[in-house]
């Protein structure tokens, strides 16, 4: 598939460079629902190569998910480890995003429910972030706060963390934190809205800061969302700017258009002031550019952003979409998803490797089990390749998180079903 795309320049951000060519899939684990089942978030690797991830939904020994470790064993084989298994009390349960590491090697993550208090309707607690910290017998899990409805703005943290350079915390939460709020009990069917939370129309959700204190951590609800062209039900993870000003997406809100009725979803700014955060709408969807982004972006060295849609574009499936520095208020699109062989409904971000080129998953199409792609700007034009095409079975599939690239420049990522082990799921590794 090729995109017109006028004057824009895609620049190096990391990684290793990949053969632009259909590559070798590897499937290195399969998960068999004891060990875990539907690991719908990303991987994080530690510098030795160990590979660090969770499962939720039903998944580990007590049904809540958990959190697991892939080492290389030096034969070509990888060694899967549970680190922690979610009880679904007070320490979390059903995590569903991506870990971050500190430099100390200890995990960082959120729990979409459990934790201290009760959600209406659910009747477990309103989700955590939690530490998994490193210790010679073991990891040990600290709940460092919980979201109690009338306590925060916000409940339901279904993003990801970051790390100020002053070692706080950011995420986002889903829902208002409002007691007898529109919390939802059951899992929407549809893909874009697969997420506990809020019953639209109404759903908020925040931007939320948390800082250590001697006396454990302390929340900050820096930016409540109005969850209508504010944006509604941010769903991934922040990314920061060179002036500490944070980005992200949110999955509904904006305008009143796209079929939910609901907004298309917008890319957000958050700006540090005397006077607390303050809110840019940068660009909000009208359907045609893209719909319901669930994805965190990615700056290069220039300034300009990327990311993609859920739904929207020219066939309904998607898109890839940049903010050019300077006109963060238009979308580029680089790529309309046509749901065919070129993939369809991309969950996940981009990537860059050092050619430039970006790379990401798209949940569906392809073999009807989604794909790994990449785009490359050739003469004026954005050219995908498909990288890997997932079939039905042991191979994998539905991919719903990012890849990352390992120490030696593999591709890693996960696959909600398929494997050798009943269907709960892999990790996959793609060689260049």
């Amino acid at each position: 598939m090729k995109t017109r795309l006028v004057h824009i320049a895609i620049f190096m951000i990391f990684g290793a460079s990949v053969a632009f060519a259909q590559l070798s899939e590897k499937v290195i684990f399969s998960f068999n629902l004891t060990d875990g089942n539907l690991p719908d978030g990303g991987l994080v690797a530690d510098t030795q190569g160990n590979l660090y991830g969770t499962t939720a939904y039903n998944g580990g020994k007590h049904g809540f998910g958990n959190v697991y470790e892939l080492s290389p064993d030096g034969n070509g084989g990888w060694t899967e480890t549970d680190l922690y298994d979610f009880t679904g009390g007070t320490d979390g349960a059903w995590p569903i995003d991506t870990l971050i590491l500190d430099h100390a090697g200890n995990l960082y993550g959120t729990a979409q429910v459990g934790g201290q208090g009760i959600c209406t309707n659910t009747g477990q607690g309103c989700g955590v972030v939690f530490e998994l910290v490193r210790g010679q017998s073991g990891w040990t899990e600290k709940v460092l706060f919980s979201f109690v409805p009338g306590q925060v703005k916000g409940v339901i943290p279904a993003g990801g963390l970051i790390f100020d350079k002053a070692g706080n915390l950011y995420g986002t939460t889903w829902a208002p934190g409002v007691e007898g709020g529109p919390l939802a009990l059951k899992r929407n069917s549809s893909g874009a809205n697969s997420y506990w939370g809020c019953t639209l129309p109404g759903c908020g959700g925040t931007v939320y800061e948390l800082s250590p204190t001697a006396n454990g951590w302390k929340e900050t609800d820096l930016y409540a969302f109005n969850g209508t062209s504010d944006g509604s039900a941010s769903v991934a993870s922040l990314i920061f700017d060179r002036a500490g000003n944070l980005y992200g997406t949110t999955q509904f809100g904006g305008t009143t258009g796209c079929t939910s009725g609901y907004g298309c979803g917008l890319v957000f700014k958050l700006m540090p002031g005397n006077g607390g955060w303050s809110e840019t709408v940068l660009h909000a969807f009208t359907g045609n550019d893209g719909a319901y982004p669930t994805a965190n972006l990615l700056f290069d060295q220039s300034g300009n952003l990327y990311s993609t849609t859920s739904g929207g574009g020219s066939s309904g499936n998607g898109t890839v979409f940049a903010l050019l520095s300077g006109q963060h208020d238009r979308a580029t699109v680089l790529h309309s998803f046509t749901g065919g062989s070129d993939g369809g409904t991309p969950f996940a971000g981009v990537i860059a490797d050092k050619s430039g080129d970006l790379i990401g998953t798209a949940n569906q199409g392809g073999a009807n089990w989604g794909v790994v792609y990449a785009l490359r700007l050739v003469n004026g034009h954005v050219i995908e390749k498909v990288l890997h095409t997932f079939t039905f079975g042991a191979d994998g599939e539905n991919p719903y998180a990012p890849v990352i690239f390992g120490p030696h420049g593999n591709l890693y990522g996960t696959t909600q079903g398929g494997g050798s082990q009943g269907g709960h799921g892999t990790v996959f590794e793609i060689i260049p």
